[in-house]
């Protein structure tokens, strides 16, 4: 039996909103930290509108978001403090010849390649510190940056073959009664990619990217010599690597008992806590002082946040706006709809709400094309907020920032979910999202 809908609090939800902002202020106005704020606004609110001690609001701690979080932090500060990351960004740039012009267009699609072919989840702890460390050592914008880190990701994952996301949505359409799934799917995929392609071109232009100067690099520098400790840190690197790829790919080639346990047990939680012990094994890092380089602010803002979001889901956020959606005249569902699917994606994570949202999408349609259409504004709209530092896309991306970079990354990446909504919203509103509809229109039934 269907859980039933929560009632809709607005009473409630307009004050969520209200905190949030002012929080958003204060923390830029006077560095009144963030996460505080809104963790004090969470239980003041629960108590009043729901009698909920305080303690009880601690049970919203999202423990999932915030471990993998620390260890990460900490474990990769090692190999930003030896310069091994640095070193794998000289190469890149060296690679590129210094072109800070390109190096967000030519990682866009190599990365958006490997997203495609391997998994998602667990290269994004590889390629993010390389691509900001580029930033750093070329001078790039950080909020450009951000986006050649995450939208790759979102680019390649989303794909309609392969991965856990082709998996889930495959499924979904199929639940949903529509037989050529996987050309639906396809459909969707191809619409997404052209509106991320279009917010990646956005970002820069608006950051002057277009204008950065080159770094020149000589044979000289690219023959660096490598520490032995960062010889030690590469072949680290080399096993992380493995550690997070192989066993997903051995559950999807060969499905059974013990990849699907291999994979179960090899997550990034476990993964993270074995390099940790590899890098005290091999000394590498002592762990205080990894400890130390894990930013509590970040952890408190994630935390706050969380718990303010966690009210407004009781007070009925997500029946609200399953009502907006259907409320609005047909032009503007497509857009609605996307950035409903933002604003939720901030609060719960994709999977959570996608079984609801792509039927209620496709109910809306009145033609094939349309149903494909708001099918592809439910997928982008879910993913492209995930830049989020308080996502749980987002947070692992947060995780591999540098550590002296990490209150500026988080910022950014607010203003990154903010720009992705806003521009695939205006792309959707000009019917940007239905180029490729009509052409798979007719594999809709």
């Amino acid at each position: 039996m269907a859980a039933a809908p929560i009632a809709i609090n607005s009473t409630v939800l307009i004050i969520c909103g209200i905190c949030l902002v002012i929080a958003v202020f204060l923390d830029n106005k006077f560095k009144f930290p963030l996460g505080i704020t809104c963790i004090l606004a969470a239980w003041v609110i629960s108590f009043f509108a729901f009698g909920t001690a305080p303690s009880k609001t601690l049970s919203y701690f999202p423990t999932t978001v915030v471990l993998p979080l620390i260890l990460a932090m900490s474990y990769f500060a090692v190999f930003n403090e030896n310069g091994t990351s640095q070193l794998l960004a000289n190469k890149i740039l060296g690679v590129v010849k210094g072109n800070m012009k390109l190096y967000p267009w030519i990682l866009f699609v190599l990365t958006t390649i490997l997203y495609i072919c391997l998994d998602g989840s667990a290269l994004r702890y590889v390629i993010g510190p390389i691509v900001f460390s580029i930033a750093k050592a070329g001078g790039g914008s950080t909020l450009m940056a951000v986006s050649t880190a995450y939208l790759p990701f979102i680019a390649g994952g989303l794909n309609s073959f392969i991965g856990i996301d082709a998996t889930t949505r495959g499924g979904i359409f199929s639940d949903m009664g529509l037989e050529n799934n996987i050309a639906v799917s396809t459909a969707v995929w191809l619409n997404v990619l052209l509106g991320i392609i279009i917010v990646h071109a956005v970002v820069y232009i608006i950051t002057g990217s277009w204008k950065v100067k080159s770094i020149e690099y000589n044979a000289e520098t690219l023959k660096t010599e490598i520490t032995p400790v960062q010889k030690k840190s590469l072949g680290l690197l080399a096993f992380t690597v493995v550690a997070f790829m192989v066993p997903p790919i051995l559950k999807m080639i060969a499905p059974g008992p013990f990849t699907t346990k291999l994979a179960a047990i090899l997550c990034n939680y476990t993964i993270f806590a074995i390099c940790i012990i590899l890098v005290l094994v091999l000394k590498l890092g002592e762990w205080r002082k990894m400890v130390s380089k894990a930013s509590m602010g970040i952890v408190v803002m994630v935390t706050g946040v969380t718990f303010l979001i966690k009210t407004a889901q009781a007070a009925g956020l997500q029946q609200l706006c399953t009502n907006i959606a259907s409320s609005v005249p047909q032009w503007l569902i497509a857009p609605v709809l996307l950035v409903i699917c933002g604003v939720m994606s901030l609060f719960v994570a994709a999977p959570t709400v996608q079984p609801m949202l792509f039927p209620l999408a496709a109910s809306l349609a009145q033609t094939p094309a349309q149903a494909i259409t708001y099918l592809s504004a439910v997928a982008v709209g879910l993913a492209i907020a995930g830049a989020s530092p308080v996502s749980n896309a987002g947070a692992g991306f947060l995780a591999v920032t540098p550590e002296d970079q990490s209150e500026d990354y988080s910022r950014k990446m607010f203003i990154m979910a903010g720009i992705g909504v806003l521009v695939m919203a205006i792309v959707a509103a000009v019917g940007g999202m239905s180029i490729f509809s009509g052409i798979f229109a007719g594999s809709y039934h």
